[in-house]
């Protein structure tokens, strides 16, 4: 089974690169805002729109024209890439199940000052390749970039984006995943909250470090400074970039963060058990608390993780209870926010509110992957006429074979 996963390097353009680049950003926008305008107009005509295989043959149609002559300058296969993106847009603004809005056209960098725009190559014949400490991008040349690992397979596409000062490309590659294993030695369960990013079943503690928190001085600062500047002048737009780079760098400490204790949390367990949290619900209690906790970023990075080592990911549902249940006897408590530790109404054991949840959700986890056939429990030989047995499970030929099913 192969997976599709996205890595990112820095780049370092020439000034005549670092021009062509940001030119070919702005091509993207304006193909995007002509093909939005012409399906706005033909809706507004005969109440039809042009899809993927329609935009791409209108823009061959128009570049003959003198008007168009810009777009012959893009590369083709990148023309062909925001049409694509474009029809996905407009597709999801049509469908039930996603609440997307139609999309807008993109503002133009004399209104918005920023070189955000972005625009992605396609690996066609071989035309994107790393040589020598550069990789080469259709129609720009060998751009330097900063190649801190390794390339994992053949390059399908490659996204190029100005963000937070600096040049970035976004490579895609498909991984070939792990075998599942046969043989899960242990489950664990893992309770999410706001004081404690993640607390495991087994113990595992990692505190939330707060990077908002820790950045709050400097970014009051910039912002009351951006306050007193006359708005639209350069001194304005040079305190804006540097917000813009300070939110940059809390985007990404929050991001290494993530990436480090799904990490830790996919290679120490077999079977990991996350509760599906309602994020977006949450952010309305509490944005900034949520947001600086990655919350559901660590369980998308673990849940990745765990595909890739072929271990197992589960999801117990939004509405089973795990907080105030008592680890030893399974009593039900009512907690507010404030109770971080109880004491069991009914075998009068003192414990942690969010250690009691992990076990909870632990358990819980345990009984749904059991029931649906996915794992049995076994006892490995050594323990057989051991008093303390370790919780071993094998992944059933049932489960095996309807993971082939659905990749097929």
């Amino acid at each position: 089974m192969k997976k599709t996963l996205r890595y990112n390097y820095r780049l370092n353009p020439t000034p005549e690169q670092e021009a062509k680049l940001v030119e070919f950003g702005a091509t993207a926008r304006g193909i995007w805002n002509l093909l939005l305008s012409e399906n706005m107009r033909r809706y507004g005509f005969d109440k039809t729109f042009l899809f993927y295989n329609d935009m791409v043959s209108l823009l061959k149609e128009i570049k003959p024209f003198e008007e168009f002559t810009w777009i012959k300058s893009f590369d083709s296969a990148a023309a062909q890439q925001v049409a694509r993106d474009l029809e996905t847009a407009m597709k999801n603004a049509f469908s039930k199940g996603r609440l997307q809005r139609f999309p807008k056209h993109k503002i133009s960098y004399k209104k918005k000052k920023l070189h955000n725009d972005s625009f992605r190559a396609v690996n066609n014949s071989n035309c994107i390749r790393i040589e020598n400490g550069t990789i080469s991008i259709p129609k720009v040349g060998k751009v330097p970039i900063i190649l801190h690992r390794e390339l994992a397979s053949k390059i399908k596409t490659v996204t190029v984006q100005f963000r937070h000062g600096k040049w970035e490309c976004s490579i895609t590659q498909e991984v070939e995943c792990k075998t599942a294993k046969q043989v899960l030695k242990n489950i664990t369960g893992f309770d999410i909250n706001s004081k404690q990013t993640v607390v495991g079943s087994n113990g595992y503690v990692a505190d939330n470090p707060k990077f908002l928190t820790q950045s709050k001085t400097k970014l009051n600062q910039l912002q009351r400074q951006l306050a007193r500047r006359t708005k639209g002048s350069n001194r304005w737009h040079k305190t804006k970039q540097r917000i813009n780079k300070l939110h940059g760098k809390i985007s990404r400490q929050r991001l290494d963060f993530a990436h480090k204790i799904s990490r830790q949390i996919t290679n120490e367990n077999d079977i990991l058990v996350f509760e599906d949290l309602n994020v977006k619900a949450m952010q309305k209690f509490n944005g900034s608390m949520v947001a600086d906790n990655v919350m559901a970023l660590i369980t998308q990075l673990s849940k990745y993780k765990t595909e890739l080592e072929g271990k197992l990911y589960h999801e117990i549902g939004r509405f089973e209870k795990s907080t105030g249940i008592c680890a030893e006897c399974g009593q039900h408590h009512v907690l507010t926010l404030n109770d971080r530790n109880f004491t069991c109404k009914a075998c009068e054991v003192y414990q942690s509110r969010d250690l009691s949840a992990a076990k909870s959700i632990a358990k819980t986890g345990e009984l749904n992957l059991i029931a649906a056939g996915i794992v049995a429990r076994v006892a490995p030989t050594s323990q057989q006429k051991s008093a303390i047995k370790t919780k071993v499970f094998e992944l059933s030929k049932f489960a095996v074979g309807t993971e082939k099913k659905e990749v097929a």
